[in-house]
């Protein structure tokens, strides 16, 4: 059993490799390590805002608000332990 939910990591790396992103830019990305429907993706992201791995921020685009999500420091230190980045 790993230490760290592997779908939690998923997310994280999606979010450092492309963040701030919103969750329905996880859900439909394209990225094969995440492949989980849009509501599970919501689960794991206020996971993650509970643990105080990624901070939730309100945007505007194209007119609209967006809620978007980018890593903490926690978060960054995180994917630097695992060695998952450099």
């Amino acid at each position: 059993m790993a230490l760290v939910d592997e779908r939690k990591v998923h997310v994280l790396l999606h979010i450092h490799e492309h963040g701030p992103v919103t969750g329905y830019a996880i859900a439909t990305s394209e990225d094969e390590d995440i492949e989980y429907t849009k509501g599970y993706i919501y689960d794991v992201l206020n996971e993650l805002e509970t643990e105080g791995m990624i901070e939730v921020a309100n945007r505007e685009s194209e007119g609209r608000q967006r809620v978007t999500y980018q890593l903490t420091e926690n978060g960054e230190l995180l994917l630097r332990a695992l060695d998952q980045i450099s």
